[in-house]
């Protein structure tokens, strides 16, 4: 092989290297210094279908946050549950899934939405089901502070569950009112960094 040739090879061969060299030094990278397990409650929440709602007195979580995550969105897992529910004088209990996910980072504050999985139980039978995506922020706590979760007013759809009749509506539309968690555990929750 030609000297000539031989040189373009390498010329090449080390030009690849240096963008993988700057293709990994640049990737998103998000950092949480602060819980990794974490509790958070929230006021009274509420639910309107046409014509019903649903009102409880509290609403609690139980979430995990990763330590690190190197990509361009940040997951935060949670199971909640809404307490003191009733509807048209009927109690009822309501449990949540939550997966809230970070996409972008201004200062303290996470923007992204949580998809949000819910099932509305009377004596123990599903009587519905929810399931979309609200719009949400996440404010990591600043020196003692707390971490504050929002989750927007949103409209999703909910139906029969898998044992009976949806006292709110079968496939009609639901509106969650805003719902504010404060966490109220450890050392004021995730602490979020966005770095790339």
């Amino acid at each position: 092989m030609r000297s000539s040739m031989r040189l373009a090879v390498l010329t090449v061969g080390l030009l690849s290297l240096f963008a993988v060299a700057s293709t990994a030094a640049s990737a998103v990278t998000w950092h949480n210094s602060g819980d990794t397990a974490f509790t958070a409650t929230a006021g009274a929440p509420s639910f309107s279908s046409t014509g019903t709602s649903l009102s409880c007195t509290s609403a609690t979580l139980s979430g995990t946050a990763p330590a690190t995550t190197v990509g361009l969105l940040y997951t935060m897992s949670a199971t909640g549950s809404y307490n003191g529910c009733s509807i048209a004088g009927t109690s009822m209990s309501v449990e949540c899934s939550y997966k809230f996910t970070g996409t972008a980072q201004h200062g303290n504050t996470t923007t992204g939405s949580t998809d949000v999985t819910c099932g509305f139980y009377s004596f123990n039978s599903k009587l519905c089901h929810v399931a979309g995506a609200r719009p949400s922020t996440y404010v990591s706590p600043s020196g003692s502070g707390i971490g504050v979760l929002t989750l927007s007013t949103s409209n999703l759809i909910i139906s029969n569950g898998s044992s009976g009749t949806c006292l709110l509506g079968d496939n009609d539309v639901i509106e969650f009112a805003p719902q504010i968690y404060g966490v109220t555990s450890g050392t004021g929750g995730p602490r979020l960094t966005r770095t790339a």
